[in-house]
């Protein structure tokens, strides 16, 4: 027996524009989408507010952040995953991908950043569980951040390449000197207050840092993205600075930027065809923590296709829904598309991503109050789950 319902009494959210109007599902699909509020008694009526995609998340670091909730400190692995999720489910979101490191950036510097990688499997583990267990309320894939400047990281990264979660690679060099850390007094400023080092040992840790990025950098790069390919999984480049950058990755066959920190490296990967990811807490901060690109400056210039909430989950809507208001002024529907059906395409998930017959009704439905979304109830595969 088939299992429907109607969602009406919303302003839809559809491709290219936006309609007062009814969903129809059938057992967890989009089955009509009609203008007009349904006159069907057992439907839903959310008077007011938008019906929207749920919302996909190509990058996030929170499920990080609940096992790992203080340098030392390693919460149970299924408390963090399942807590984590609801969160997303909480945001809108219905597909995350949960990014997680391999490789350490700092191994012999840092050691939490070496226990980001340690714990990658056990992670990978309770996500597994918690879906065979029912738990889950979204649907979670994988995004694996391969730190380049690791001796380890093709070690790590092999045993994990043929998970069927994994979705999506991107290929890191954090390396200062470039990139995310492109001012090199002030990164060596900021490891000296962190770590306590002598201006010596500095200078020592930054050189090693910085050659390992030229010598075993492109080569641990070359063999992550022959790979990725091999299994036809999207690879992103991140934090491109120069227009070379970009050149580079697009010469390995790397489809996304994420996080370009220039509006050189945002131009270059426009030209090329390459999708640009932005931070959604840039867009909403009105500029990015670390001194780089503003997201909105880069919407405005036409150089911003999809958002990621980074370490936000909240902001993917807000900064979407922003996006919609000066400076930047998208159609609303269009900056939707950012963060669900864009980020659906380039990662091959045809079956959600818009509100359509014959997708997965991945629903989201939002209230605006003082000029930002509020989420008031979130659908997955037509199951509420918030």
């Amino acid at each position: 027996m088939a299992t429907e319902s109607v969602v009406t009494g919303a302003k839809i959210v559809l491709p290219g524009e936006i309609v007062e109007g009814s969903v129809q599902i059938t057992d967890g699909l989009i089955t009509d989408v009609s203008p007009g509020k349904s006159k069907v008694p057992l439907g839903v009526n959310l008077n007011g507010g938008y019906l929207a995609p749920g919302l996909i998340d190509l990058h996030t670091d929170n499920l990080e952040k609940h096992a790992l909730p203080r340098p030392g400190v390693r919460w149970d692995a299924l408390s963090a995953t399942v807590t984590h999720d609801a969160v997303i489910a909480a945001a809108g979101i219905t597909t995350v991908f949960d990014s997680l490191c391999i490789g350490s950036t700092t191994r012999a510097i840092d050691q939490s950043s070496d226990e980001r990688s340690a714990i990658v499997p056990t992670l990978i583990e309770s996500i597994n569980a918690a879906k065979s267990r029912g738990l889950l309320r979204s649907e979670h894939f994988l995004h694996l951040r391969c730190e380049v400047t690791d001796t380890d990281v093709i070690q790590q990264f092999e045993p994990l390449a043929d998970d069927p979660l994994l979705r999506l690679i991107s290929v890191m060099d954090h390396a200062p000197g470039h990139r995310q850390s492109a001012d090199l007094d002030r990164f060596r400023e900021m490891q000296i207050a962190r770590y306590g080092w002598t201006a010596t040992d500095a200078d020592r840790r930054i050189e090693e840092w910085m050659d390992a990025s030229k010598t075993i950098g492109p080569q641990n790069q070359a063999q992550i993205v022959g790979l990725a390919r091999s299994r036809n999984i999207p690879v992103a480049s991140h934090d491109d600075e120069t227009a070379e950058h970009v050149h580079e990755a697009n010469r390995a066959g790397v489809k996304i930027s994420e996080f370009p920190t220039t509006h050189v490296a945002a131009a270059t990967a426009r030209n090329l065809g390459i999708q640009i990811v932005m931070g959604a807490p840039n867009v909403v901060r009105g500029g990015s923590h670390s001194g780089n690109v503003s997201a909105r400056e880069l919407a405005i210039a036409d150089h911003l296709d999809i958002l990621a909430s980074d370490y936000v989950p909240a902001s993917l809507l807000h900064a979407a829904f922003q996006l919609s208001r000066d400076p930047v002024s998208m159609p609303l529907w269009k900056a939707i598309a950012t963060v669900s059906s864009t980020p659906a395409d380039i990662c091959g998930l045809s079956d959600r991503g818009a509100i359509k017959a014959g997708l997965r009704a991945d629903l989201c439905h939002f209230i605006e109050i003082d000029n930002k979304p509020v989420v008031t109830r979130t659908w997955s595969n037509g199951r509420t789950v918030f």
